[in-house]
């Protein structure tokens, strides 16, 4: 207080009861710690969005599963983190943000894609919030379904298995398989020498459907010695007419004595020259039984088929084979056949093979020839037959005349 010259003359004290406000702020900090130890508590991923998608908050879980902390993640769209360089819709399209004017929370099952890249697949809730100050968003919490959606595949894999063995004996039953024809030829005179014999199913529609789609599950659940035994009996029928023909065997028939009795009626029934008959088999087959295969392909050359060793060049005992079995053809993979012209080492790979086959006394076959550069180049390398789009693709066997 100030006298008339302006001089201090006493204090003047006020006091504030500052006690509702010290109050009020210990329960807004409480109640912050109470809201984020819970969200840190949630086993579950959370994380908070304001209206352009920009992250404000994420918990300890959602670290976690995303790979990312929060600092990083913090006022980043996560659109562009969580869906990035993904076929996902756009940001305009994005549940999360459109639930603020959808109203309800919604759960959306959907990929995200964690800090290394790997697809996380979740199952998440996104509800819009506003605070009393008029902040305004939506908070995100989701889970991890990875087991889930595996043990969903599983199921659909099981159904689509059932349903093929289904499909599988009805088309034995009404004879709705069939086989498509690839001509071989001689890689200089370019003369068809023999057609590999390719399986396929017809469906009741009409609808062609390869081998890929059904062969592993005949395998698995014994249905392969029907489909073997149906390719055998048609393919003796074709080379009947003294036109020679590949056939692929099954690993399953491949040692089976009961197949080996089928081949042989087929030959007598039908009074056919066996040398037209080349079976095809592969690694695969030999190592489930190499004794067994030795005995089944003995066999065969005694009742004077063929022999050819498909996909040589891929395992590593095929030497060991070449010595025991009794082989007429060594068919070179695709895989050093496809880039012949551009690769190195696919040629010396494809030399190497034909100086051994020579050195056996055994044809190569080229598979996968996709262009006259390869073709001629397979010729230079010594290599004797050849089969590929180029040359032709499979066909279907309309009548005899498919096949000259």
């Amino acid at each position: 207080m100030l006298d008339a010259a302006s001089r201090p003359a006493g204090w003047i004290g006020v006091s504030v009861d500052l006690t509702k406000r010290l109050e009020s702020e210990r329960a807004l900090r409480a109640a912050s710690n109470y809201l984020q130890a819970v969200a840190d508590s949630l086993g579950d991923g959370l994380f908070t969005l304001d209206t352009e998608g920009r992250v404000s908050y994420v918990n300890e879980a959602a670290e976690q599963l995303l790979g990312w902390s929060s600092e990083e993640l913090l006022g980043r769209v996560m659109h562009e983190i969580a869906h990035s360089d993904r076929s996902q819709p756009g940001l305009e399209d994005w549940p999360v943000l459109n639930a603020g004017s959808e109203g309800p929370a919604r759960r959306v099952d959907d990929v995200f894609i964690r800090r290394s890249g790997a697809e996380l697949p979740v199952a998440y809730t996104a509800a819009p919030f506003e605070t009393d100050d008029g902040v305004q968003g939506c908070v995100v919490v989701f889970e991890d379904i990875s087991e889930r959606k595996a043990h969903e595949e599983s199921l659909e894999r099981e159904a689509e298995k059932l349903s093929w063995i289904g499909r599988i004996q009805v088309a034995l039953a009404e004879d709705r398989f069939e086989l498509f024809a690839q001509p071989i030829v001689d890689v200089r005179s370019g003369e068809v020498v023999q057609n590999e014999l390719l399986l396929r199913l017809r469906e009741s529609d009409g609808a062609i459907v390869a081998p890929g789609a059904f062969l592993q599950i005949a395998e698995e659940y014994g249905l392969i010695d029907d489909i073997d035994r149906w390719v055998i009996g048609r393919a003796a029928e074709i080379a009947a007419a003294g036109r020679p023909v590949e056939v692929n065997l099954s690993a399953r028939s491949v040692g089976d004595r009961a197949i080996l009795d089928h081949i042989e009626r087929c030959i007598e029934d039908r009074g056919l020259d066996p040398k037209v008959l080349v079976f095809e088999i592969t690694e695969t087959a030999l190592i489930k039984d190499a004794a067994a295969a030795l005995a089944f392909a003995e066999r065969l050359h005694e009742l004077g088929c063929k022999l050819a060793l498909d996909d040589f060049g891929t395992g590593y005992s095929g030497f060991t084979y070449l010595k025991q079995l009794p082989l007429d053809y060594l068919k070179i993979d695709i895989e050093f056949v496809r880039d012949l012209a551009t690769n190195p080492a696919s040629s010396h790979v494809v030399k190497a093979v034909v100086a051994l086959a020579r050195g056996f006394h055994l044809k190569t076959v080229a598979e996968g020839v996709e262009d006259a550069e390869t073709l001629v180049l397979l010729g230079e390398l010594g290599v004797d037959l050849a089969q590929g789009y180029h040359i032709a693709r499979p066909g279907p066997i309309a009548d005899i005349d498919a096949l000259r």
